[in-house]
């Protein structure tokens, strides 16, 4: 039984070498399997009775060998595939009825329903190979996938590859461990080492590799366990930084929050083990004194330790806590920011934080504390300048306290305001009204009650694109505008 997630194809590479590959029919796109299969050192055997000019050219090189009979069943014998690229359905018929008998895997040229098989386009950075495929419905897709990929893997991949080949056994016999094998692949595949020997000769590649390795053999930290904190930012993979990246690809456990996309954790080993850990307001919350634990004994059994945090960890993540806590337990801890959703929010919003003549600095708070009395003693007088650009993080459900405690303290009722939720998702909203009105406006809008908001407040909201046309707005939303003039106004 299968479903939209299950694989229509399972993908293998096949060693080919000197195996006999049956190819059917003379046609260009015969050529073009033809090409590859001599590439990958098969020994191919064409069955048709004329040849397009391109097998010709290979027949006469010694490619390939040409049958010129009538197709028979017992041509099949002893191939590893068979591929038909005749164009001819009545052939078709005669050709997978043989193969099938035999148990031998077909292609047949573009009919994919009548395939075991399909070719995928291919990324050749020999000896690293990048198969595509599509499950033979949509080739050019794979096509425009390999040529992104071109650009994304270069030329020097195959070099290295080759090189890691030369020192493999080396490795295995200095490292006698395989994490220890594993951290100095990390160490030597990734980064600047990894663009450095990417650039080289195969025999200075594997030189610099080997001198490499005696260094980290006699470093005496390949088991040591380490705690690396990162910011996930807001959820969108492409807002994370290189090292963040690194760290989740180079991890053997990683805490993470409830906020964590798939997305961000699919970029985990598959052995990595990933471990829940969020807190969700109103919900049942992993303790913290759980994952402090299991940070500090997951590293002292040696293990390197992502805790994979919404936004960056040093703002409302509670990373200094944990950092400290892990240091006191001689752990060692590397902290790799990320972006927190007041900017993430910013940039999608189209929204300036700082604005010249409006807003002239930025202040980040949190309306959720430790407790309810460290919550109801924030002071939102201290905060009521609406040429202060002000950022209320964890506020969506206290918006009528906040908005009347800024106003009772003298911010304007019309001061623009917004309350983004999901930043950088899917499915992201926000809401717009001037500060007096932005609780009811956001009780009309129906939104995933659960799903983490913001609320940017201040005159610079005024200047994003999404701030309502002097048209939409009411009396208040005018005299904002007015107030905004008169702000910026030489």
């Amino acid at each position: 039984m299968t479903d939209d997630t299950s694989m229509p194809y399972f993908p293998v590479f096949m060693d080919l070498r000197g195996r006999k590959v049956l190819l059917v029919g003379g046609t260009e796109p015969a050529a073009s399997k033809a090409r590859l299969l001599t590439r990958a050192g098969a020994a191919v055997v064409v069955v048709a009775d004329t040849l397009c000019e391109d097998l010709a050219a290979m027949v006469r090189d010694g490619c390939l060998t040409w049958d010129r009979r009538p197709f028979a069943a017992e041509m099949v014998d002893g191939a590893r595939l068979v591929i038909d690229g005749s164009g001819d359905a009545a052939l078709t018929d005669a050709v997978q009825a043989a193969a099938e008998a035999r148990n031998i895997p077909l292609n047949v040229v573009d009919v994919p329903e009548r395939c075991d098989f399909t070719v995928p386009a291919m990324l050749d950075r020999a000896p690293v190979m990048v198969a595509i495929s599509t499950g033979g419905g949509a080739p050019a897709l794979a096509r425009t996938l390999r040529q992104r990929l071109e650009t994304a893997i270069p030329a020097g991949t195959g070099r290295l590859a080759a090189a890691a080949r030369a020192c493999r056994q080396r490795v295995k016999d200095a490292l006698p461990t395989t994490r220890a094998r594993q951290r100095f692949w990390d160490s030597v595949l990734t980064g600047e080492l990894a663009d450095r020997l990417m650039g080289l000769t195969e025999a200075e590649a594997t030189a610099l590799i080997e001198a490499e390795l005696d260094r980290f053999a006699a470093d005496g930290t390949a088991e040591a366990g380490s705690v690396t904190l990162v910011g996930a930012g807001p959820g969108d993979p492409g807002l994370l930084t290189v090292n963040a990246v690194k760290a989740i690809g180079t991890a053997d456990v990683i805490l993470h929050d409830a906020l964590v996309p798939e997305s961000i954790l699919s970029l985990a080993r598959r052995e990595t083990r990933l471990v829940p850990v969020g807190k969700r307001a109103g919900r049942p919350s992993v303790p913290q004194g759980f994952t402090n634990r299991m940070m500090a004994t997951c590293a002292q059994r040696g293990l390197r330790v992502v805790r994979l945090k919404g936004g960056d960890p040093f703002i409302f993540g509670r990373g200094s806590e944990e950092a400290a806590f892990l240091r006191e337990a001689g752990i060692a801890v590397r902290i790799v920011p990320g972006i927190t959703t007041a900017i993430a929010a910013a940039a999608e919003l189209g929204l300036p934080l700082t604005h010249r003549g409006v807003a002239r600095s930025l202040r980040l708070t949190t309306a959720s504390c430790r407790t309810p009395q460290e919550t109801a003693a924030v002071n939102w007088r201290a905060m009521a300048d609406p040429a202060t650009t002000l950022a209320v993080y964890m506020g969506r459900d206290q918006i009528a306290g906040i908005a009347g405690s800024l106003i009772a303290a003298g911010v304007p009722p019309a001061t623009p305001a917004v309350m983004a939720a999901s930043v950088c998702r899917p499915d992201a909203a926000s809401v717009w009204a001037p500060l007096s009105d932005l609780a009811d406006r956001v009780m009309e809008r129906p939104m995933d009650a659960a799903a983490p908001a913001l609320l940017l407040i201040g005159d610079a909201v005024a200047e994003a694109p999404g701030w309502p046309a002097p048209s939409r707005l009411n009396s208040a939303g005018m005299a904002t505008l007015c107030h905004l003039e008169q702000c910026i106004t030489p």
